[in-house]
């Protein structure tokens, strides 16, 4: 496969053009320059390695397996969107607190491979692929729904008007994808967490921020399993409910904006309570999200309708 360039248009429009070609680990290669600021293209681990890392960022995007996440509609059989990375072998990572799908460069990328294996990469002139991979994710999301051939399914029910079951459940998976990449665990604020942890967290932030019409805990695990969560990572209501019980004394709060207060606007810093602080740093995730931005923009038009 060549390097396929993307023309300076933000994206919108691709070029043939192929960037610079040359020479990465005795292979033939393309490198984006000032007319081709991005390049995707099949590469070695070992070429991705030869890249210059001071001067180009890569991002590996996976190609959709049967393991992958899912559309809404059909848990696991829907159509699967193309997945950034983030595994140890990523090389990228956001900068200055933007949420995004990439890491920092470093000298090279751990990873179990042969050699030969070729791996789909996104290549851009320094620090320009932060927002493109973001974009990216969030495109290929929509267009797994879209794409759908399906009935679309009625309505949750579990969020309030004018929340949009497709935009939330896009929302959340660049949530998992963003905590926990390929792993079966996150850290966050220096302290490991399983998917049913974190679901739970996410639970009560959304309950705490009112837009739950359905708060308890049953239907939004069957939503998370059947709409959100790779099968690798899945547990069960009853799994979910116990884990709420046995941790009810550190959570008790968290639903409560007035009895624990939390600026979801900056990062949590380690207080000595770690299931606070992952709840903090959940929340900052989704409300600097784009779609909650969106839904804040939202609510503020709506303020002034007359109707």
């Amino acid at each position: 496969m060549k390097g396929i360039g993307i023309g300076p248009a933000g994206g919108r429009a691709l070029s043939r053009m192929q960037g610079t070609k040359v020479t990465l680990a005795g292979r033939t290669a393309f490198l984006p320059n000032d007319d081709v600021p991005f390049v995707m293209q099949k590469l070695t681990m070992g070429q991705i390695n030869a890249i210059p890392k001071d001067r180009f960022s890569v991002a590996l995007i996976e190609v959709p397996t049967r393991m992958g996440m899912a559309g809404p509609g059909r848990g696991g059989k829907g159509i699967k969107p193309p997945r950034l990375s983030y595994r140890a072998k990523d090389i990228l990572r956001t900068g200055g607190g933007v949420t995004g799908f990439v890491r920092a460069p470093s000298v090279t990328v751990k990873v179990d491979d042969d050699g030969t294996r070729l791996h789909n990469t996104l290549i851009s002139i320094a620090k320009q692929i932060t927002e493109t991979a973001d974009r990216f994710y969030d495109k290929t999301l929509v267009l797994s729904r879209n794409q759908r051939t399906d009935p679309p399914e009625p309505d949750s029910g579990l969020f309030y008007s004018p929340i949009d079951d497709g935009s939330m459940t896009d929302c959340i998976k660049k949530a998992i994808a963003h905590f926990f990449g390929e792993k079966e665990t996150c850290k966050i604020v220096g302290k490991e967490y399983k998917p049913v942890a974190f679901c739970l967290l996410m639970h009560d932030y959304f309950i705490r921020m009112h837009i739950m019409k359905n708060t308890t805990r049953t239907p939004f695990c069957e939503y998370l399993l059947k709409h959100v969560l790779k099968e690798e990572m899945q547990f069960t209501s009853r799994t979910f409910t116990k884990y709420a019980q046995d941790h009810k004394d550190a959570i008790q709060d968290f639903t409560d904006s007035g009895k624990l207060k939390i600026n979801f606007n900056v990062h949590a810093e380690p207080s000595g309570k770690p299931l606070q602080d992952a709840f903090h740093e959940i929340g900052y995730f989704f409300h600097n999200s784009k779609y909650f931005t969106r839904l804040r923009e939202m609510r503020d038009n709506m303020k002034g309708f007359m109707i």
